[in-house]
C-alpha cells in the first residue's frame, strides 16, 4: 500500500519537475548564451582619427584639444585656439560625450575641441538656477542637484550625455507635457568665431540664442549655461498594457486628465508575431514634494537586464522573452515610490553595444497626435522590407518648441525613438539608408519631422521638407561665421554651399 502511494505522488512530482525544467531551461540558456557572448569593448580610433558613438564616421583630423579643467584657463585657451585656427584656416568642431551619430562633432582635417573637463557647477538657491559648464555630464549634474532637493527640468532618458551636447541638439525627454530642453535655458555664454565671448538669452543676443539652441555647434562654443531646475519630487509608478491603436485614447484618459502626472513613456513590442501591436504606457504620478533623502542605490539587476536585452538581438524568441519579462517586472512595481532624480539617473550601459562588428543606431520621428496610429502602420509596412534588427521603440510626448530656430516641434508631437542593432558593413549601411528615407517620407506625409542628431541618411530635399527654415539657418551661420570656422560633417553635407543672405 505504501509503495502504491509513493508511486501515485512520484509521477506528478516528476512531471512537475520536467515541466519546470522545460519552462525555465530555454530562457535560462538563452540568457547565459547572451551573457557569454557579450563583447568586452569596441576598438578605439587610431591616432589622428576622430569618430563618434556610431563608429561609422572615422575621419582624419589635424588635432585634438582637451580644454583645461580650470574655467578661466579654459576660456583663455579657447580664445587663443579660435584665433590660431582662423589664421591657419583650420575648421573647429566641438565634442562632448560624442553620442550624435552623423559626424556632428567632427570636421575633417580640423581641430576637435574636447569640452568634457569644462564642468563646473553652481546652484543659485534663491532663484534655483543652475549654472553649469557645457562639458558636464548629466550623471554629474543629477547627484549635485540632488543634494539641494532639486532636479533637472528636461533632459534625455539617460544620463551619459553632456549639457552642451544636449543643448546643441535641443534634446527632449519623457518629462510630461514639456517642450524640448531649450525651454529650460535661461541664458548661456558663447565663444564666437571672432573670438568674443557673448551672453545670450531671450532679451540679449536673442537671434543667436535661438540659433545656438539646436544649432549643432555651428555658431560657436557654448561655455556655460543657466538652466531652470525643478523640485526633486517623489512619484508613484503606474503602467497599462494596451493595444497600440488604443494608446492615444488611454493616454488621454489616464495622463491628460491627471495634472499630477509628471513623467511618461511608452514602450512598443517588437517581436514578429504581433509586431508593434502592443504597448506599455508607463507613467509617474506626483506623490510628495517633501524633502527626500538623497541616494542612488543600484537595484543589483544590471547584469540580468543587459543579458535580457542582448538576448533580443536578432532573435525573435529573445524579443518575446524581453517583452514578457518587462511586463512581469513592471507589474510588480506598480505603486512603488521613486524620486525624480532616481528615475532620471539611468545609465545607457545596459544596452550599449560592445562588439566590433555591430553598432547601435537611433532614429527618431516626431508625429502629431492625430497621426499616431498611421505612423505605426507605416513602420509595420516598411520595417519587414529591410534587414535591420529593431530592438526597441520608445514613445514620448513633446510640446511645441518656441525657442529654437531649427525647431522640430511646431505642435504637440509624439516622438517615436527607434533603437537598432546594425551590422557594420556597406550592405547594412545602404539598407539602413533606404529604410530611413522611407520612414522620413512617411513622417513628412503625416505632418511630422525627423530628428537631426543621427545618421545623415536623409536627402537634402527631405531635410528641407522637414525643416523649411534650414536654408535660412545655414545662411545665418555664414552671417555669424563668415569664414566658416565652426564646421562638422552635418554642415558639410547639407549647408556648406548655402550662400550668405544680403
Amino acid at each position: 500500500m505504501r509503495t502504491q502511494r509513493r508511486k501515485r505522488w512520484k509521477w506528478p512530482l516528476l512531471a512537475t519537475v520536467i515541466l519546470s525544467v522545460a519552462i525555465v531551461a530555454p530562457p535560462a540558456w538563452k540568457l547565459w548564451k547572451a551573457h557569454d557572448s557579450d563583447g568586452s569593448g569596441v576598438p578605439l580610433p587610431e591616432q589622428g582619427i576622430a569618430d563618434d558613438v556610431s563608429r561609422l564616421n572615422a575621419t582624419p583630423i589635424d588635432s585634438l584639444v582637451r580644454v583645461s579643467e580650470d574655467p578661466q584657463e579654459a576660456i583663455a585657451q579657447l580664445v587663443a585656439l579660435v584665433t590660431f585656427a582662423a589664421q591657419h584656416h583650420l575648421p573647429i568642431s566641438i565634442a562632448g560625450a560624442r553620442h550624435s551619430m552623423g559626424g556632428h562633432t567632427i570636421a575633417q582635417d580640423g581641430v576637435r575641441v574636447d569640452m568634457l573637463p569644462f564642468k563646473q557647477l553652481s546652484l543659485d538657491t534663491s532663484t534655483n538656477i543652475l549654472t553649469v559648464g557645457s562639458g558636464a555630464l548629466w550623471s554629474e549634474v543629477i547627484p549635485y542637484l540632488d543634494r539641494y532637493g532639486r532636479a533637472v527640468a528636461v533632459m534625455q532618458s539617460d544620463n551619459a550625455f553632456s549639457v552642451g551636447g544636449s543643448i546643441s541638439v535641443n534634446c527632449h525627454g519623457w518629462q510630461h507635457n514639456n517642450a524640448p530642453i531649450a525651454s529650460t535655458v535661461e541664458a548661456f555664454r558663447l565663444l564666437r568665431a571672432d573670438g568674443q565671448v557673448v551672453h545670450c538669452s531671450r532679451t540679449e543676443n536673442t537671434e543667436l540664442f535661438s540659433l545656438v539652441l539646436g544649432g549643432y555647434g555651428l555658431f560657436g562654443i557654448i561655455l556655460d549655461v543657466d538652466l531652470r531646475t525643478v523640485p526633486n519630487e517623489r512619484y508613484t509608478y503606474h503602467r497599462l498594457v494596451v493595444s497600440t491603436d488604443k494608446y492615444v485614447d488611454n493616454y488621454a484618459r489616464v495622463v491628460d486628465t491627471d495634472t499630477n502626472v509628471r513623467m511618461v513613456y511608452g514602450r512598443l513590442n517588437v517581436n514578429a508575431e504581433d509586431f508593434l501591436q502592443r504597448a506599455m504606457l508607463n507613467y509617474f504620478v506626483f506623490d510628495s514634494a517633501a524633502h527626500i533623502p538623497g541616494g542612488f542605490e543600484a537595484d543589483g539587476l544590471a547584469d540580468l537586464k543587459r543579458s535580457i536585452f542582448l538576448a533580443s538581438k536578432d532573435d525573435d524568441y529573445g524579443k518575446r522573452l524581453r517583452w514578457n519579462s518587462e511586463q512581469a517586472v513592471t507589474k510588480t512595481r506598480i505603486g512603488t515610490r521613486i524620486t525624480r532624480n532616481q528615475v532620471m539617473n539611468e545609465s545607457p550601459s545596459i544596452y550599449m553595444n560592445r562588439t566590433a562588428d555591430h553598432t547601435d543606431i537611433l532614429h527618431e520621428y516626431f508625429i502629431p497626435r492625430r497621426n499616431f496610429n498611421r505612423f505605426i502602420a507605416a513602420m509595420q509596412k516598411h520595417m519587414p522590407e529591410h534587414k535591420q534588427d529593431l530592438l526597441n521603440v520608445t514613445v514620448r510626448n513633446v510640446y511645441r518648441d518656441t525657442d529654437s530656430f531649427l525647431s522640430y516641434a511646431h505642435e504637440e508631437n509624439f516622438a517615436f525613438v527607434l533603437f537598432f542593432d546594425q551590422r557594420i558593413s556597406p550592405e547594412a549601411e545602404a539598407d539602413m539608408r533606404a529604410l530611413t528615407r522611407k520612414l522620413i517620407d512617411a513622417a513628412l506625409a503625416l505632418d511630422g519631422a525627423y530628428y537631426l542628431p543621427y545618421r545623415l541618411h536623409a536627402s537634402p530635399e527631405q531635410l528641407r521638407a522637414a525643416y523649411p527654415m534650414a536654408d535660412t539657418f545655414f545662411a545665418k551661420k555664414r552671417q555669424y561665421d563668415p569664414e566658416q570656422l565652426f564646421q562638422n560633417t552635418f554642415y558639410k553635407t547639407y549647408g556648406m554651399d548655402v550662400p550668405m543672405q544680403p
